[in-house]
Parts: C-alpha cells; structure tokens; sequence
C-alpha cells in the first residue's frame, strides 16, 4: 500500500450521523469530498435515490442492520457472483436500509449478506463499489469520531488517514478509481475493513476510546 498526498487542504470535519455537508448560497461550492479519478461507474444516480428513498420503498425493502456479535461482521466477506438483475435488487435494499438507519454508507454484509458490496454516499455521491480495495493513503492523521451503524448507541475516537484512493468493480464488471478527503476518504475506509471483517472498534486503542452516544447527539459518521 503506498502512502500519498490528499487533494487540497484538509480539515477533518465531524459529522453527524447520516448528515452531509451543508449547502450555502454565498461563494463558490466546496470540493466534493468523493471524487472519480478514472472510468465512469455505475452510481446511485438522482433517478434511483428519489425511488429507493421513497417511504413505501423503504418499508418494504429495507433490512435490520445487523450489530456487533453477529458472525457475519466478523469474517470477510466473498466475491459476488450474481446476475446484473439480482446485484441491483440487493444493491436497493442495502440502500433502503442505509437510509432507514440515516447513514452515509453500508457494507452488504450489514445486512446479512456476506458478500462484497458497498456504497459510499458521502455527499450523495451514490458510489458502488463491488470488491474494493484502498490502494493510498495519506501520511497525514487525524483523530476524529466515528460511529457504526452495526455498533448502534456508540461511537469511537480513533486515527484515520485525511486522504485515500480506492479502486473497484461496478455493477457492469468496469473498473474504476475514487478518491476521497476527509470525511469522504474515512467512509471509503470504513466500508472497506467491513468486507474483510472488521469493524472500527477493532482500530481503537483501548475500550477507553469508545463512548455511549447521549440522549440529545447523533452517531457519529454512521456507516
């Protein structure tokens, strides 16, 4: 794994839960914190995001987030082979189900499905990313917060790069490349380790660093 420079300057930012980045009226926009650096994946696009969000969509597709102690966070998860078809089905109800749970990302195997699949939706960004791997990151560090939607009620303090690049396949089989800062590159690290079986809280120094989420907070970075 080489090490290298993020884009721009970076301020980890902490976000809550399911919150992307705010919207503002007054200079230009702010740098997307997910960036497609090579090929043209197939994505969540604006289409699918209004149907897949739609409340009956949700009720009726969305799965229980499975939690810490369930075999199938702890173990990598395997290659899919399944038809373009079954692969959007599935990729619906995982988003349906990050979306019941307000998150910015999940992993397939959160919802039972030992397979590996992931979407990254940090600032809807709506990526796809079948059997990823981080490829760089960088050799600036940050403490920050992080939640889980599968470590429900707590959230960690722990180490992340402040840049990554990843690499994967998307539902047509093409290979592509993103890249993220900040919050964007910590999700893109976050869904990885769950598709080899790890969690965040496998990162923390000591059980010291993880904190139960108070009755007025959010998660934070719930993915």
């Amino acid at each position: 794994m080489r090490r290298w420079q993020p884009h721009g300057t970076l301020s980890l930012i902490m976000a809550q839960e399911g919150t992307q980045r705010p919207t503002s009226t007054e200079g230009p926009p702010p740098a997307p914190r997910i960036r497609i650096t090579k090929g043209k994946p197939w994505r969540i696009d604006a289409a699918r995001r209004e149907r897949w969000s739609a409340e009956d969509f949700v009720r009726e597709h969305a799965l229980e987030i499975r939690q810490v102690g369930d075999p199938v966070l702890h173990r990598p998860a395997n290659r899919p082979k399944m038809a373009k078809a079954d692969l959007e089905a599935l990729i619906a109800r995982m988003f349906a189900s990050m979306v019941q749970a307000n998150g910015i990302g999940i992993a397939a195997p959160q919802i039972g499905v030992p397979l590996k699949i992931a979407i990254i939706d940090v600032d809807e960004a709506g990526i796809v990313a079948i059997e990823p791997t981080i490829d760089e990151i960088s050799e600036e560090v940050e403490e920050t917060s992080e939640g889980c939607l599968s470590v429900r009620g707590f959230y960690g303090m722990l180490e992340r790069p402040l840049g990554a690049r990843l690499s994967a396949t998307d539902v047509n089989g093409k290979r592509f490349v993103i890249e993220g800062d900040e919050l964007g590159a910590q999700c893109m690290i976050h869904e990885t380790d769950h598709l080899g079986g790890t969690l965040y809280i496998d990162h923390l120094r000591s059980r010291e660093d993880l904190h139960p989420v108070h009755p007025d907070e959010t998660e934070e970075v719930g993915a």
